[in-house]
């Protein structure tokens, strides 16, 4: 707290004492914040992709307008074996992922998907017991999902389950730091 707000005030005492409530109810810490692992460059990699211009390099969220070629990562077939993940090579606490269609007039988005994700890169489990989520509606919007239940994890994989046209998306993994 600022000294000068403090100094000759009556009440110094409560907005002191404000302060400190309002940061442990809320559980603020200035010295955390939430990250984009995706944008941030972190590894990206999938089961497979469509082609080299529908590559992982496609994946970043409201890139759409600034490369040529594909837009989003195109998965090489459309069955539910199919996924893309990013390494946060360290185990980070996971709140939220989102997802965006593929841009430039296509029709090709996922719409349902399943969390999975790893801490050792080896053994692997779906968020929430295999909760289905819901994901894009269109090419465009950019739906973001935060977990009721944040977890930790070196590694989280969305695994489409449903999807519009063809397995296209861009994805972003959101974690605390």
């Amino acid at each position: 707290m600022d000294p000068t707000l403090t100094q000759g005030n009556p009440n110094a005492d409560a907005v002191q004492n404000s302060d400190t409530q309002l940061t442990s109810k809320y559980n603020f810490n200035p010295q955390v914040m939430k990250v984009a692992a995706v944008a941030s460059g972190f590894p990206v990699s999938a089961s497979s992709e469509h082609d080299p211009g529908h590559s992982v390099h496609r994946c970043i969220i409201n890139v759409n307008n600034a490369r040529e070629g594909a837009t989003t990562w195109c998965a090489g077939a459309n069955d539910t074996q199919q996924w893309i993940q990013v390494c946060l090579i360290t185990p980070k606490l996971v709140t939220s992922v989102a997802l965006q269609g593929r841009g430039q007039g296509c029709d090709q988005w996922v719409t349902r998907y399943r969390i999975m994700y790893s801490i050792d890169g080896i053994n692997w489990k779906y968020h929430e017991q295999g909760q289905e989520y819901v994901g894009s509606m269109d090419s465009t919007t950019v739906v973001e999902q935060e977990f009721k239940e944040p977890f930790f994890a070196r590694t989280v994989r969305i695994v489409p389950t449903q999807w519009h046209g063809h397995i296209s998306t861009s994805f972003e993994v959101y974690f605390m730091e």
